[in-house]
């Protein structure tokens, strides 16, 4: 197979039959998706993935086997294949699909897809060849830069002044301009500028037809020839007497301005510059919030690197164990008893039990990295973190979210449960003061399987309790993070230990491992063991630093 077999079928737009895809031919692309994988397992439903392989494979070969009359399954002549029909038999095979990505020198190399895990399966091997990136020596023509034409060169003797509000480009053969495109003077200038300069001096023009709008409402369609020696239009009506200025235009400010300047302190944009004062504060320099909680967004993504190295590990080591185990079966014959009495009993056995222990421990491993990989993915996602110095503001805005959800439902139903509004003034209301859409505030007034419409009491009930539970740890989390950081330090059976807090966590560190009953009494308290700390930790709640004191009485009086 040639290359061009491999990749056409994903080829949208083909100029003529070639020996290699669009893609080989740009050898940096190619090696840089190349080396994006990674050697192991991949997804089977991963088809973005799977279309980017084919996309870049030298060839696409189809392997099978067949069963012979002596019961043992023998290769058949590798057949290549195109892209369609790999999609074919991938469909047809994907209920037992299995995808081994093989790497070398940071390359990938061949893919092999397996319609089950066994050593008779039926294979389809892509493989890829890395392009050898050429850089041509590129020629660099010596040009004299382009001089050009300006207002100096002309002379005014009773110049006609034309006061130029807008210009509407009607067509033009420059680039720099589109059809239907309103400009300035100043905008059109610097555009035909550009132009002027790509042309040059006696190698043509770039004809725009355009229609210049005066101040006194007069419209005037002519064509300028762009090139050096006209540059801009202020030039061209200048060697023909007239005088252009741009219209006086007084700064427009817009809602969006407004906003930005409110939301950089400014009192009142629009009649003055004066901003608030700068707010003070009120967090001490020494407390927790400042000291004890660390950069949080770090701390979350260093856990999930973590995580997500561990589940990289467990991967490989499924990967490893799976292969072992095939390949020592490949080495038994499919439907080979053991023979009973025979010198080979023994290895036989043994061999058996390996395959069986190899593929326990690869299914494990993969159900190890499928949990840690889990687990990685949910990091930061379980809502507001008291470890977090900016939870107190995220729970206000949230505060302020439910707030406003509270007073909208009862000004819904108010609105709803009027007897002298129609359904449709109902409707209106709910449309443009809520910003409700017109499907949804037709089903307000549908009512429910008990007779209810508008919203419910318990979604009132329930998301009254929702704010003040927010208001009590809002007030809870503010005197945690204004306390001053645990620091507190004792001996127990002749260790010394420190109580410190740091990087979000509450840590008791011992000088020596503490015995039984000492790591028995931190468990108690809810003090779990980090390798990474070398330290016993818990995350700082208000429920910690309470455990955590009476933990460091409890070891003091130990």
């Amino acid at each position: 197979m040639t290359h061009s077999t491999a990749i056409n079928s994903t080829i949208t737009k083909q100029q003529q039959a070639t020996s290699v895809s669009p893609l080989e031919q740009s050898g940096s692309n190619k090696n840089e998706m190349l080396k994006s994988f990674k050697a192991g397992k991949l997804r089977k439903n991963a088809k973005k993935k799977i279309a980017d392989l084919l996309s870049i494979a030298t060839c696409i070969t189809l392997k099978t086997q067949s069963m012979g009359m002596d019961d043992c399954y023998r290769y058949n002549e590798p057949r290549l294949i195109d892209v369609a029909e790999f999609w074919a038999w991938y469909d047809a095979e994907y209920s037992g699909l299995e995808i081994y990505l093989y790497v070398k020198d940071g390359l990938l190399v061949n893919a092999r897809f397996s319609d089950c895990p066994y050593h008779f399966s039926d294979d389809v091997v892509l493989t890829f060849d890395a392009v050898e990136e050429k850089t041509a020596p590129v020629e660099v023509e010596d040009k004299e830069p382009v001089s050009l034409r300006d207002l100096s060169q002309v002379t005014f003797e009773t110049p006609e002044t034309l006061v130029i509000k807008k210009i509407d480009i009607v067509w033009s053969e420059s680039n720099h301009f589109e059809g239907g495109e309103v400009l300035t003077l100043a905008q059109y200038d610097e555009k035909s500028t550009c132009e002027a300069l790509e042309i040059g001096r006696g190698q043509g023009y770039a004809k725009t037809k355009l229609t210049v709008h005066s101040d006194r409402g007069v419209e005037t369609t002519f064509r300028h020839d762009i090139d050096a020696d006209y540059p801009t239009l202020t030039f061209d009506l200048a060697t023909r007497g007239i005088k252009a200025v741009a219209v006086a235009t007084k700064p427009q400010t817009t809602y969006v301005h407004v906003i930005e300047a409110l939301a950089q302190g400014y009192i009142s944009p629009l009649n003055h510059d004066q901003k608030h004062p700068e707010p003070i504060d009120p967090t001490p320099t020494n407390s927790r919030n400042v000291v004890s909680l660390g950069d949080y967004q770090e701390r979350i993504e260093a856990k999930r690197d973590r995580l997500e190295a561990r589940a990289e590990k467990a991967t490989a080591e499924s990967t490893r164990y799976y292969l072992a185990s095939k390949e020592r079966a490949s080495h038994i014959p499919f439907g080979q008893p053991i023979l009973v009495g025979h010198h080979s009993e023994g290895r036989a056995r043994r061999d058996a039990d390996r395959i069986f222990n190899d593929m326990g421990k690869s299914v494990a491993a993969s159900n190890k990295a499928g949990e840690l990989e889990s687990r990685a993915a949910s990091i930061g996602t379980g809502g507001i973190a008291s470890d977090d110095p900016d939870a107190i503001q995220k729970l206000k805005v949230k505060l302020t979210s439910l707030e406003t959800s509270q007073d909208t439902m009862k000004a819904v139903n108010n609105v709803i449960r009027s007897k002298h509004m129609s359904d449709a003034d109902k409707i209106e209301y709910m449309m443009k003061t809520h910003r409700f859409s017109e499907c949804a505030a037709k089903k307000m007034l549908e009512p429910d399987h008990v007779g209810r419409v508008g919203f419910a009491s318990y979604q009132l009930q329930n998301n009254n309790a929702t704010i003040r539970s927010t208001r009590e740890r809002i007030k809870d989390l503010e005197a945690l993070h204004n306390q001053t950081p645990l620091d507190v330090q004792g001996e127990v059976e002749g260790l010394a230990w420190t109580l410190f807090e740091e990087e979000g966590r509450v840590k008791f560190s011992f000088d020596d491992k503490p015995s039984e009953s000492v790591r028995a009494l931190i468990k108690s308290y809810g003090f779990k063991w980090s390798r990474y700390s070398g330290a016993w930790v818990r995350k700082i709640t208000p429920n910690a630093i309470a455990s955590a004191e009476l933990l460091a009485k409890a070891l003091a009086d130990k």
